[in-house]
Order: structure tokens, then C-alpha cells, then sequence
């Protein structure tokens, strides 16, 4: 099964950072987002993507050419103007034939799900958890056997709290494009962009099957507060191997230290990722993402994602710098 994975979207919620990087390349407990992604995908089996590439586009193929070209097979879609998921997908309809299933994954969304039940599936599948503020995501009305009733994107009055987390397990692919057809050809937006929300609706009121699947856990990676709580998750889930070659620190685990970082009189973690060659000293930093070849000095961080080539001279403070910043504090 061919999966398709939408990363064109340009990370508004996630600046600074995105400045400069693409959403699914910023770093989370020792590689990129979309790596822990693609990585566990390819885990679970599946073998050959297609991503639909937008904002920095050429910085995510190099990234996957170098990364995943000897593993698997790649393909790669431009969505430019960016009009919306269903529009994303649209896009990829050439690489399937008809009646041929697809897996669709959002590239910004970890989460953990029974694979298994992915693969054998024979009818479609929308991944679901409860949520507290049900008007911020797509929303499944769930009846008996976990059918699905009725997916709305967005409503201002929820019917229920079980949102879409991002992953769609497509058994009538021709039923979809057609669906995404129908809306492109009729304009029919929702809160100004293509949903595939409206798609999969339209195939429930066509008495298409669509069921929901329960996740285990999902981290939606849209925000920094985000960034940290997926940080936090990977490092609990695989904590990396503690280092032992820093002598005047104390390190607090869950932490990922690459062995290029300096380190002196410092306390790190718990809950740290460091990027390469990144220099600390006199400081504590706990629950924190600090890029490549940054330093920080003198300091207290806390709740902070910095990014690459930073330096950092001052007190205790939450910041969320992109980057190539010199802050003194």
C-alpha cells in the first residue's frame, strides 16, 4: 500500500522557526519530525511514498533523497498555489489505479496506531481521538460498530468530540478522487481551503463504509508547545543512552546529547534535545529543543526551542528564537 504524506504546509504557528526550515524538518529528540514519521511507517511495513511538497520544497526532497533513496520508494508532487488537504491529495491521483487502497499520514502528526489492523483492513479507515475543544478539528459522528455517520470540519456547534488525528486508511481511492473532483469542479470550500473532510463526508452520504480506528496516542506538531510534548514523548518512548564523557555536568534523563556537544558545569534535562556541536556552560536546561552549533551561557531555559547557530548570554527565561539569533538577557 503507497503512502501519501502531505508536507507543503508552511508552519505559520511554528515561526520564527519556519523562517528558515520546513515544519517537518525541525528537529525532535535527535532527527526531524518527518523522520520519526517515514521511519516508523517503514517499521510497520509500508515501502513506498509520495509526498506533496510547497513551501521550501527543495529543502525536504534533499532531505529525503539523502536520507531514504536507498531504503524505499520515493515520488514527489508540487502543490503550488497550496489550496487545502483534499487539494493535496487530488494531486497524487495519477499514482494510483483504480481501486487502488491508499494510506494518507499528515506530516506534522506522530501517533501510534494497531498497523496491523491498517494493512488488513478492507474497508476505509479515519484514525480518531477525543479531544476538549472539538470545534478546532474535524469531527466524527460515530454510530454502532464504529461506523461513521457524519464528518464536519470545524463546526461551530460539535456533535461530537472524536476528532480526525490525521491518518486516512482509503479502501475506493476512485471514490475519493471523485469526491475531490466533485468539490474542485463546484468550488465547495470550507474555512477557504479544500477540505478532505468534506471528501470523506460526501462518500458517507454516498453509503460508502467508512469506519472509525481509535489511536493510541497522537501529538499534533503544530505549535512549539507541541514540539515539546512530541520531545517528551519520543524521549520517554526510546530514551537515548546517557553520556558519560561530561564530568563537571549532572545529566537528568530523558536527554539526546550528541557526542559533538561541549558541555561544563551545566545540569541538562530532564527532557532535552541537543543538536550537533552545541556549547553550555554555567547553565540549566530542562524541557528544551536547542538547535545545532548553538551556546548557551549563564543561564536558566526552561520550555524553550531554540534554533541553529543561536547564543545565549543572560537569566532564567521561555523563549521561542529562530535561527541565527544573538540574544543577551
Amino acid at each position: 500500500m503507497k503512502v501519501v504524506l502531505p508536507v507543503a504546509g508552511a508552519g505559520m504557528h511554528l515561526r520564527p522557526h519556519t523562517y528558515t526550515h520546513p515544519k517537518p524538518l525541525l528537529p525532535i529528540a535527535g532527527k526531524p519530525l518527518l523522520s520519526h514519521i517515514v521511519d516508523d511507517l517503514i517499521q510497520a511495513g509500508f515501502s513506498e511514498f509520495i509526498f506533496v511538497l510547497g513551501y521550501l520544497s527543495d529543502k525536504v526532497r534533499s532531505y529525503l533523497l539523502s536520507t531514504y533513496e536507498e531504503r524505499v520508494t520515493l515520488h514527489f508532487v508540487l502543490q503550488e498555489p497550496r489550496q487545502g488537504l483534499a487539494h493535496a491529495i487530488y494531486l497524487t491521483k495519477d499514482h494510483f489505479s483504480e481501486g487502488e487502497p491508499l494510506l494518507i499520514l499528515l506530516g506534522d502528526t506522530l501517533l501510534q496506531v494497531e498497523w496491523t489492523r491498517v494493512h488488513s483492513a478492507t474497508h476505509t479507515l479515519v484514525g480518531v481521538a477525543p479531544v476538549s475543544n472539538p470545534s478546532a478539528f474535524g469531527i466524527a459522528e460515530i454510530g454502532e460498530n464504529g461506523r461513521v455517520l457524519r464528518l464536519t470540519e470545524k463546526p461551530l456547534i460539535p456533535r461530537s468530540n472524536q476528532a480526525l488525528v490525521g491518518l486516512y486508511r482509503i479502501q475506493e481511492s476512485a471514490a475519493l478522487f471523485e469526491a475531490i473532483a466533485y468539490l474542485l469542479e463546484h468550488r465547495l470550500t470550507s474555512h477557504g481551503e479544500y477540505q478532505l473532510t468534506d471528501a470523506l463526508d460526501r462518500m458517507v452520504q454516498q453509503g460508502i463504509p467508512i469506519y472509525a480506528l481509535p489511536v493510541r496516542y497522537w501529538l499534533d506538531c503544530e505549535r512549539k508547545e507541541a514540539l515539546l510534548e512530541a520531545n517528551r514523548t519520543l524521549l520517554d518512548k526510546t530514551p537515548p543512552p546517557l553520556p558519560t564523557d561530561y564530568p563537571h555536568t549532572v545529566l537528568i534523563p530523558p536527554v539526546y546529547i550528541p557526542s559533538s556537544c561541549k558541555l561544563y558545569r551545566a545540569i541538562i534535562g530532564p527532557y532535552v534535545s541537543l543538536g550537533e556541536g552545541v556549547e553550555i556552560q554555567n547553565a540549566i536546561v530542562q524541557n528544551s529543543i536547542i538547535g545545532a552549533y548553538s551556546r548557551v551561557r549563564n543561564l536558566l531555559l526552561r520550555e524553550s526551542v531554540i534554533g541553529g547557530d543561536s547564543f545565549l548570554v543572560g537569566r532564567e527565561s521561555a523563549l521561542n528564537l529562530g535561527e541565527n539569533t544573538v540574544i543577551e538577557l
